[in-house]
């Protein structure tokens, strides 16, 4: 196995795997670290797998599954508009400003719904994976470590809750980084979830403002897709070699996080 030596001290650990092996790695891929917005793909696999078992369907609604009031506006937001971040809730909600609210799903149904558009928002999310915890009948953390983590060997991690113990499904979650290329390969593998829903999860439905490709929580350009932290923390999954490079940085710039990744294909054997 290679050692990866970072040049840049923003980088705290990178794991490169191809055909299921580690080939190279920085000294501490398994320190667990947060992965923020990484979560949300895992609930987007989660979502996957409940889809194919024909518990949640994607055009199934907010209000059909959460019981929220008929006449609200988000109760007729299906699944899907929440997936590719088209729910058309106005303001951006759930990030730092969660610290302070009581009740998540109060303040979601308390937003103004405009014409749908492409809004990366947490809010979205988080009603995503309500709405799964819902058609899986159980603790989503529980659902998780079930059906995935135990499944991948992966026995070191935390997640979030919102206020009454829901999971947080737009950020929270920890893991080391090797844990994050094997949750990497589950997708290029399959073994877990729905080929066809992975093909679907991973292809470009809409664009952010800069021109990047959003599949179902997955960032996605058609050759490749890539799970996505704040602070640079990164899975990209390359079909085209059959590996996987997890990256965790402390990075505002998440694009150089990614440049950075896609640097560590030097690595990969054709």
């Amino acid at each position: 196995m290679y050692t990866i030596l970072p040049d840049d001290p923003r980088i705290r650990a990178a794991c490169v795997m191809q055909d299921g092996e580690c080939i190279a790695a920085t000294a501490d891929i398994d320190t667990v670290y947060p992965q923020y917005s990484i979560t949300k793909s895992l609930v987007s696999l989660v979502i996957g797998m409940l889809c194919s078992e024909g518990k949640l369907r994607l055009q199934q609604t907010v209000g059909e599954l959460l019981g929220t009031p008929a006449d609200a506006p988000l109760s007729r937001i299906p699944l899907e508009a929440l997936l590719t971040m088209r729910s058309g809730i106005r303001d951006k909600l759930l990030f730092a400003d969660r610290r302070d609210c009581p009740d998540y799903l109060a303040a979601c149904l308390a937003q103004e719904i405009t014409a749908p558009r492409f809004q990366y928002n947490n809010a979205d999310a988080y009603l995503a994976g309500r709405m799964a915890e819902a058609a899986a009948d159980e603790p989503l953390a529980e659902w998780i470590v079930r059906r995935i983590f135990r499944p991948l060997g992966i026995e070191h991690f935390r997640f979030e809750s919102d206020p009454k113990g829901h999971f947080f499904a737009a950020s929270g979650l920890l893991i080391s980084t090797r844990d994050l290329a094997k949750l990497g390969q589950s997708v290029l593998d399959a073994g877990l979830y729905s080929r066809a829903w992975l093909q679907t999860a991973t292809a470009p439905h809409t664009c952010s403002d800069d021109g990047r490709g959003y599949g179902y929580l997955f960032w996605a350009d058609g050759e490749s897709c890539y799970m996505s932290g704040k602070w640079g923390q990164k899975c990209v999954i390359l079909p085209a070699y059959r590996a996987v490079i997890a990256v965790n940085s402390e990075m505002p710039d998440n694009e150089h996080s990614l440049q950075y990744a896609m640097t560590l294909t030097s690595y990969l054997e054709d």
